[in-house]
């Protein structure tokens, strides 16, 4: 996507965001993935904040993410600035990797695929979960007036319309998990849709 947004503007609004666009189901739903999670040591991928704690919190986390002052708010002890296309660890390091409501956001899907592969132990699992638009045009066509209407109010709010309307377009940003996801590194992947006119996707890889 050429649009950037800088979240270091939004840090203390970005999992706000996320409860409202996903009327507040979005703890459910980290719960649900959470529970994906096999073996001790894992990665929370595009911590921010670290949303994910209280799901994660009895695992050895390393939590990385690109924001350094989201990072700053992150209750996980080990904390790591990166990003998924270059991760600063070495091979099969993790023996299960969590990504929750980030993934439309990386520049570089490919190559953020290709480096969660390679930090993933054999046998570990890629546990990814985000938000796209629904399969149905009608109901795409009312969530995508939705989230335009709701995230233009936090961006005037906030005084970040750019921010909040890079939000807006991700959703966009790639086509429907079940056709995006049909070429990848992994041995198998299993997708779930969940929530109103199932716009949230959960999908496991398995190394």
């Amino acid at each position: 996507m050429a649009e950037k947004a800088n979240f270091s503007n939004i840090y203390k609004f970005y999992d706000l965001i996320n409860s409202v666009i996903t009327l507040g189901f979005d703890k459910s739903w980290r719960s649900k993935a959470s529970s994906h999670v096999t073996g001790t040591r894992v990665l929370d991928l595009g911590s921010g904040t670290g949303a994910a704690f209280q799901q994660l919190q009895n695992f050895d986390v390393t939590a990385v993410d690109p924001d350094e002052k989201m990072l700053e708010l992150n209750e996980f002890s080990n904390k790591v600035i990166g990003g998924a296309e270059n991760l600063p660890f070495p091979d099969n390091s993790f023996d299960s990797i969590y990504c929750a409501f980030v993934w439309r956001n990386i520049n570089e899907p490919k190559k953020g695929m290709d480096e969660v592969y390679r930090v993933l132990r054999p046998g570990g699992k890629f546990i990814l979960l985000d938000m796209n638009r629904p399969k149905n045009k009608f109901l795409k066509a009312i969530h995508k007036i939705g989230t335009f209407k709701v995230t233009l109010l936090i961006g005037l709010l906030t005084f970040n319309l750019k921010e909040y309307r890079f939000l807006h377009n991700s959703l966009d940003k790639y086509p429907q998990p079940e056709e995006y996801f049909q070429t990848h590194p992994f041995e198998n992947c299993i997708i779930e849709r969940m929530g109103l006119f199932d716009f949230v996707y959960e999908a496991v890889f398995e190394k």
